[in-house]
């Protein structure tokens, strides 16, 4: 008997383990194409880090200045569309940004891959990092 409800219990740990799961979005995606009018763009030098619920990190690595700069703000998700806010606009002029806001409709999103619809109709495709 001992033995059956060791098993039920490693068993219900199990199940109760995977029930609980951190939201795809969370984690560092690296920025790899953007596509804008049927115009590709490869990219290889931008991350959006979605730290937890609400915390976001835009950062861009600058070769001219052998840095990598960061932008923090937050962000706000419902159902499929998000919108994210700078907290500072310093070193906007680094992305592709034309402001401290932006609105995404999350187009693909699974634990590898991620693609974002811009108001202005560009898809931004990520990879996790």
């Amino acid at each position: 008997m001992k033995k059956y409800s060791l098993t039920v219990l490693v068993f219900t740990l199990f199940m109760a383990c995977d029930a609980v799961k951190t939201p795809d979005l969370v984690g560092k995606w690296q920025l790899k194409t953007v596509e804008k009018n049927g115009v590709e763009t490869v990219v290889d030098t931008v991350w959006y880090n979605f730290q937890s619920e609400s915390v976001f990190m835009l950062q861009v690595y600058v070769p001219q200045r052998d840095t990598c700069l960061s932008l923090y703000g937050l962000k706000k998700q419902q159902e499929n569309v998000l919108s994210i806010r700078l907290e500072f606009d310093d070193y906007i002029e680094y992305s592709d940004w034309s402001g401290r806001s932006r609105s995404f409709t999350i187009d693909r999103l699974n634990k590898k891959r991620l693609t974002l619809l811009s108001e202005d109709g560009s898809h931004y495709s990520f990879i996790k990092f």
